[in-house]
C-alpha cells in the first residue's frame, strides 16, 4: 500500500494544501531561538526514527510511517530556520524535503482512511491534524537543540544526528518511491 501512497502527484499544489508551506514556515521561524529551556533536560523519549521507519515498512504500520514523516518534517523545518540567515539554499533544500514529507504523510493518512471507510477523508482535517503534530514537534526539536547548545556549545548532539540520519533515509525512500 506504501507504493501506491508515495507515487501521487504533488498534492501541495492543490488549494487545499497551499496554506500548510506558509505555516510551517511561520511556526518554525517563531519557535527558533525563542523558547526558555530548563537546565540539564533530557532527549525526547521518542523511540528513534530510523526504528519507526524500519518498523513501518516492515508490518505495515501506517501510524509509524505517518509519525516519521511528521517528525521529520519538523526536523526538516528546524533546520531550515536553522540555517536561514547564513546559507539560504540549504535551508531551501531542508524547507522543500520537510513539504515532501508532510505531503507523503498526509497522503499515507488519506489513502489509509479510504481504505479502511471506503469513504473520501476530510483532507482538510487531516491536514490541520498533520500542521498540529508537526508544531508540536517542532518545539521539542527547537528545545532539544537548545539544550544541547547550554550543554555543550552545539546545537547537535549524537542522538540529534542519529535522528538527522533517520530522517535523511525517510527522505531517500520517499523520493525513491516517488520516482517510480
Amino acid at each position: 500500500m506504501v507504493l501506491i501512497i508515495l507515487s501521487v502527484p504533488n498534492i501541495l499544489d492543490l488549494p487545499m494544501f497551499q496554506s500548510i508551506r506558509k505555516v510551517l514556515i511561520l511556526a518554525a521561524a517563531s519557535l527558533t531561538g525563542v523558547i526558555t529551556l530548563p537546565a540539564n533536560a533530557q532527549t525526547p523519549g521518542w523511540i528513534p526514527v530510523a526504528e519507526l521507519l524500519i518498523g513501518s515498512m516492515g508490518n505495515s504500520n501506517y501510524h509509524q510511517m505517518v509519525e516519521v514523516m511528521n517528525r521529520c518534517t519538523a526536523l526538516n523545518m528546524t533546520l531550515s530556520a536553522l540555517t536561514a540567515k547564513d546559507s539560504p539554499e540549504v535551508s531551501q533544500g531542508y524547507e522543500n524535503q520537510a513539504l515532501t514529507l508532510i505531503q507523503n504523510g498526509i497522503m499515507i493518512e488519506m489513502n489509509t482512511e479510504t481504505a479502511l471507510t471506503g469513504l473520501e477523508p476530510d483532507i482538510d482535517d487531516l491536514s490541520g491534524k498533520a500542521v498540529d503534530a508537526v508544531k508540536g514537534m517542532l518545539a521539542t526539536y527547537n528545545q532539544w537543540m537548545d539544550e544541547n547548545y547550554d550543554d555543550s556549545g552545539s546545537y547537535f548532539s549524537n542522538d540529534l544526528e542519529i535522528e538527522m540520519k533517520g530522517c535523511e533515509l525517510a527522505t531517500k525512500f520517499v523520493v525513491q518511491m516517488s520516482a517510480r
